[in-house]
């Protein structure tokens, strides 16, 4: 069995990143949550903490353009009367609390986990599959573009008759949600669907609108997500 969050990294690298033979070349933003994802990813950190610093990167940049930064003091600090002030004094004298003791390792925990990831992982893979066909008009000459472009990535056989068998057989928004509670991942599946696709017909702004509702995303961070996408 193929590894899903190795496959969903190729796929963000080639069809997100570079867009080259793609259906509607589009690239990500260099600090969005899409180049956050991919970069962990590929780096073999984990899908989960990929989703951790992607949502992360949504949240600071939003937290930037909807709260005015205060300005930036130049006054020195002066210690109220009678307090004594070391100004010598630095990070390394202050004292650090020990580390939390070890935690025993749960195979059985673990190895839920990482069926779970494997489970979201491919969920994601197809709601970018699902996504490119929105408007219902990927041809064959499309698809094996795609397939080219992802041979750059070294996908093996087995990925390859997966990616296949979900372009056939795209999933439906429905079949897509089903499950899915956390806002985070929420998220991160609309980021990648938007990522898949440059919205220029009513078939394709009806599914991404579709999926937004079906995933109780607002219509606030919809916008946000499709503007830094």
């Amino acid at each position: 069995m193929f590894n899903a969050e190795q496959l969903l990294g190729k796929m963000m690298a080639e069809m997100v990143g570079s867009g080259s033979g793609y259906k509607k070349q589009k690239k990500y933003k260099g600090g969005s949550m899409m180049h956050s994802l991919t970069s962990t990813l590929l780096s073999g950190k984990g899908l989960m903490t990929a989703i951790g610093l992607g949502v992360g990167a949504y949240e600071i940049l939003k937290s930037k353009q909807e709260i005015p930064q205060p300005p930036v003091s130049a006054t020195p600090f002066t210690p109220p009367s009678g307090m004594a002030y070391d100004s010598t004094s630095s990070a390394a004298n202050v004292s650090v609390p020990p580390p939390l003791p070890g935690v025993v390792a749960n195979p059985l925990k673990d190895q839920v986990a990482s069926e779970q990831d494997r489970d979201l992982a491919l969920r994601f893979i197809q709601v970018m599959i699902a996504a490119a066909h929105a408007d219902g008009r990927m041809d064959s000459e499309e698809e094996g573009k795609i397939l080219e472009n992802l041979q750059g990535q070294g996908i093996s056989q087995e990925e390859k008759r997966f990616i296949l068998a979900e372009m056939h057989d795209p999933k439906s928004i429905e079949q897509l949600v089903a499950g899915i509670s956390d806002p985070r991942i929420a998220q991160t599946m609309y980021g990648l669907a938007v990522s898949a696709v440059v919205v220029d017909t009513a078939e394709e702004r009806k599914w991404l609108d579709k999926l937004a509702t079906s995933l109780s995303i607002s219509e606030g961070m919809r916008r946000f997500i499709e503007a830094e996408t």
